[in-house]
């Protein structure tokens, strides 16, 4: 059975909202099979190992048949999608990947993809 995912993805959108200096967020329907499973993770994440940690928080909506992270990118709301991945769980959007394996995550565009240029985050607990 059909079921709306518009709120899951217009309150997860709203959840950003408030961080971000933009335009009017426009709510999105998407028409999925299934219920969505949302889940929010906290992270502290660092752009070298010499910067500061900063936080970052993630929320995951998960279907039978689809994955997304919604997580901001230049203060923007980011939609990523998941893809296959060797391991751990991985999601793109544009040129940025996310990706996760257990409490670590990497976000890194696909343009500098030198581990350097990588900014790697930890769970919070």
């Amino acid at each position: 059975m059909m079921r709306r995912f518009a709120m899951a993805i217009a309150a997860a959108l709203a959840l950003v909202a408030p961080a971000t200096n933009a335009q009017t967020l426009t709510p999105l329907t998407l028409e999925l099979p299934g219920t969505a499973e949302r889940t929010t993770v906290a992270y502290a994440c660092k752009a070298g190992a010499d910067a500061e940690a900063t936080p970052l928080s993630v929320e995951y909506i998960n279907l039978p048949g689809n994955n997304f992270a919604l997580l901001p990118i230049d203060g923007e709301p980011t939609l990523f999608v998941g893809v296959l991945a060797g391991s751990g769980a991985k999601y793109v959007a544009k040129d940025m990947v996310w990706w996760t394996k257990g409490p670590r995550g990497d976000l890194y565009s696909e343009r500098t993809p030198d581990a350097a240029d990588r900014t790697v985050c930890q769970v919070q607990r």
